[in-house]
């Protein structure tokens, strides 16, 4: 049901609907800023991003087409959006490096509110540490974003099988981490 106000809210939106922009802003602002976090730990950073980003959504709306998933459409053009504006960042600073990987690199401690974990999400958090910047994505995606897989695949611009494959590696991998510790336990 959810899914289909999101819709509907997006035809509107199609059509220039200011009010409905403005519905879309206020439903997926939390959503969008919480997936910038993943990329930036400057909130100001964030914040700018999603203000561009639906600025633009308003002056193209006659670009944007139909889907259904509004969530992951969002999340695929805001990830865009966070690219370039953080491509942008790095060429004023002067620290480029050219590499799409190093550029959107997920900062695991904005995932993770660590004063609010238990003994054991504090082993969970330090493996989840460890993964690569995709790992972490996809798992965060899948389990606290609740996307699909097909939802992750564009989102990623990776095909379908390819997101099954990576979360499963990602699981296996936090496993396996998780695994090697000795301190972990079930029990708590």
């Amino acid at each position: 049901m959810l899914r289909e106000s999101d819709e509907i809210i997006w035809r509107l939106c199609l059509q220039g609907d200011r009010q409905a922009f403005e519905a879309l802003y206020r439903k997926f602002y939390p959503v969008l800023f919480n997936y910038g976090k993943l990329f930036s730990q400057d909130p100001d950073f964030i914040r700018n991003c999603i203000q561009n980003f639906f600025v633009k959504l308003i002056t193209k709306h006659t670009s944007l087409s139909e889907t259904t998933s509004v969530s992951g459409y969002l999340l695929k053009a805001f990830r865009h959006t966070l690219y370039n504006e953080l491509k942008s960042e790095q060429i004023r600073n002067d620290v480029f490096t050219g590499y799409t990987d190093e550029v959107m690199t997920v900062h695991a401690e904005n995932v993770l509110n660590e004063d609010e974990l238990t003994p054991n999400n504090i082993l969970i958090s330090a493996a989840f540490k460890k993964l690569s910047s995709k790992q972490q994505e996809i798992l965060y995606l899948y389990y606290i974003r609740e996307l699909t897989h097909e939802e992750i695949a564009v989102i990623l611009n990776i095909n379908y099988q390819s997101s099954k494959n990576l979360l499963f590696r990602s699981i296996s991998k936090l496993r396996d981490l998780l695994l090697a510790d000795p301190s972990w336990s079930l029990e708590d």
